[in-house]
């Protein structure tokens, strides 16, 4: 445990409080946009947090989908996942590619790019909503097909791979399509499940996933199943109308988070 003597009980306090964040957007209310910012904010080898968190978190990220799908997997629906998958794994597998020289100009400029997209398609789609007098009475039921699961698919894959990033890609994919909240949430986690497994392999090709950070996350985790499971009770206890534009609130606050960092 001598590794622990690296991280204060504030680091582990912050750190912690990261995990519970995303764990209860793992369970259904989407408050894990704000982990990540203050997981790489806590971390304690500051000239490298950026990739030591993204790294740090994605096994802990595929614990939690686990326990979330415990939750929701009566509600999943497979079927609206098949159009994103193909090119989810497309854009998997270029934005390791990306990540082959971690000293590349380009890589820098390609998270870049890809954030000030996605952040700036966010806004606007929160926008064209948030135009009307009732955001919930504008919203024409959509359902999915190959060209909005290609292009959703692979934005996700690759911003989720470069900084686990697709909260909104997803959330753009999923709510014209007006699912229950249960099922919104249960699709979304199975999503992320897949996809989390899909990034293992070339995270640990490419070194990111770090027996320190693995140790770390094996101390938390106990934190992992309260955060699903009290994100799951919040999800429950949230009316439908409420929990949507929670969801758009969200889905700003994050769209304007990847910009901010970006620039």
């Amino acid at each position: 445990m001598e590794f622990l003597f690296q991280y204060t009980m504030p680091d582990l306090f912050w750190i912690g409080l990261s995990l519970f964040l995303i764990g209860m957007s793992k369970g259904g209310f989407p408050v894990g946009s704000i982990a990540l910012p203050i997981l790489i904010l806590v971390w304690p080898v500051q000239a490298q947090a950026a990739r030591s968190a993204v790294g740090f978190m994605l096994p802990m990220l595929c614990l939690m989908d686990i326990v979330a799908l415990a939750f929701y997997w009566r509600h999943v629906q497979w079927g609206r996942l098949i159009y994103l998958m193909p090119a989810t794994v497309l854009g998997v597998a270029v934005a390791s590619f990306l990540f082959v020289s971690d000293e590349s100009a380009m890589i820098a400029l390609s998270d870049r790019a890809l954030k000030v997209l996605i952040g700036g398609l966010g806004v606007l789609f929160v926008g064209y909503f948030a135009s009307k007098k009732w955001i919930l009475r504008h919203i024409h039921a959509a359902e999915p097909n190959w060209t909005k699961g290609s292009m959703f698919g692979f934005g996700a894959g690759m911003t989720s791979t470069l900084a686990h990033a697709a909260g909104p890609v997803m959330q753009m994919y999923l709510l014209p399509q007006q699912l229950e909240k249960k099922k919104f949430a249960g699709t979304s986690c199975a999503f992320f499940w897949m996809l989390n497994l899909i990034k293992l392999l070339p995270f640990a090709m490419l070194g990111r996933i770090q027996p320190d950070n693995l140790k770390l996350g094996a101390v938390l985790l106990p934190v992992i199943p309260l955060g699903v499971a009290f994100g799951w009770w919040l999800t429950h206890k949230t009316e439908q109308k409420h929990y949507t534009i929670l969801i758009y609130a969200v889905l700003f606050i994050t769209s304007v988070t990847l910009i901010l960092k970006a620039l």
